[in-house]
């Protein structure tokens, strides 16, 4: 795909590599990758250009522990390129199956770090802590270890928001839902959260500050260089389209607080269930999709200025050419700063009383920051 074109969201086709045997008799069908779900985690590994993918639901059948690795990825890295679905085999006992967890991802040690979500449709909830090392393949079979950090320990939940902050190993969590009515508004630091430098423990944050409301399956970004943690949207019963700042929000310095931002521009309806993705560079978040008091829609907004550190924050609706977006919600996405490129998968579609082979299909939106590329002119 080039670079210069203008915001265009391509469906990927999938050839893929590997999968599971439904029978080896009577000369049925093989299945191939994934398949249908949501509630699932997606983390990037740009060294190997691979989406990791780990769990989710089957609309609400089943919940899943498996692996899957979206190889080539990022088509625009390579060439020629062809996206590939691989099954790796991690040593080690596995998470439960669960849905609405987080996962987290260490690049520097190929670690992903998975806490949480929901064995059963709803309950119970979990808050265990998973760590899944050489998650990329790179170096050997990967493994899972489950961590035992020390102190007070979360409440269990689901649909909660996660970010990593590499600098000192932490991972951040905020509210969710605890799989018995109850929404959270609480923040929590995981320290040597990858399992590495020592032993992990569990720390709440007591921010200054109003509280936001609580909620789960919201939007969140984490900006590493200012220690600050963006949510935006989700549902507590409602259906939300506010935007809120945790400053300190890895606990360094001891002082956090949340700030409720106000941003410019037309702002997305509320919904919850979207999927986000966030460009640290330009501090811009961008969300796609989503659940409304409407429905299920499929549109793509970047909030500039995320962090309200550099300037006003902005709402611009992005409006791509060729295709429309994934009109699902309770997706995941990735995101590549290199090329730019937002990539959404799986999901509940718009219809899901009658779910399609739709769900498979994995979305790219190039130029997905919203900014014009410097080698193409300005509009007259």
């Amino acid at each position: 795909m080039s670079k210069t074109r203008t915001l265009v969201t391509s469906l990927l086709s999938a050839i893929l590599s590997t999968g599971i045997f439904v029978s080896q008799s009577q000369g049925q069908w093989m299945a191939y990758g994934p398949g249908q779900r949501d509630q699932h985690t997606a983390v990037f590994d740009s060294v190997t250009n691979q989406m990791i993918v780990f769990g989710g639901t089957d609309l609400g059948t089943a919940n899943y522990n498996d692996l899957w690795l979206a190889v080539n990825v990022i088509t625009s890295t390579c060439t020629p390129c062809q996206l590939q679905w691989t099954l790796p085999s991690p040593s080690g006992t596995p998470p439960a199956g669960r849905s609405g967890h987080s996962a987290v991802y260490d690049s520097l040690n190929s670690r992903m770090i998975v806490f949480g979500g929901a064995l059963g449709f709803p309950s119970p909830c979990a808050n265990d802590v998973w760590v899944l090392d050489r998650a990329n393949g790179v170096g050997g079979v990967s493994n899972w270890t489950q961590l035992s950090p020390s102190g007070t320990q979360p409440t269990p939940r689901t649909g909660h928001a996660s970010a990593y902050d590499p600098s000192t190993n932490r991972m951040i969590i905020f509210g969710g839902n605890d799989c018995n009515g109850s929404y959270l508004a609480d923040a929590w630091v995981l320290t040597h959260a990858n399992g590495l430098g020592g032993a992990p423990a569990w720390i709440q944050l007591c921010p200054s500050g109003s509280l936001p409301p609580m909620r789960a399956y919201m939007a969140a970004a984490y900006n590493s260089s200012t220690n600050s943690l963006v949510v935006y949207g989700g549902t507590n019963g409602t259906e939300l389209s506010d935007v809120w700042v945790l400053s300190g929000a890895n606990g360094r310095p001891r002082h956090p607080a949340w700030n409720e931002l106000s941003p410019q521009g037309t702002a997305p309806a509320a919904r919850h269930g979207q999927a986000s993705a966030y460009d640290a560079t330009n501090d811009i978040m961008i969300v796609c999709g989503g659940s409304t008091a409407q429905g299920v829609v499929g549109d793509t907004w970047t909030l500039s200025n995320a962090n309200g550190g550099g300037g006003g924050p902005t709402w611009a609706m992005l409006v791509p050419g060729a295709h429309a977006g994934p009109q699902y919600y309770l997706h995941a996405a990735i995101y590549d700063p290199a090329s730019n490129e937002f990539v959404s998968f799986g999901g509940i579609p718009a219809k899901a009383s009658t779910p399609t082979t739709a769900d498979d299909f994995m979305f790219v939106l190039t130029q997905a920051n919203g900014l014009r590329p410097r080698s193409l002119p300005e509009a007259p």
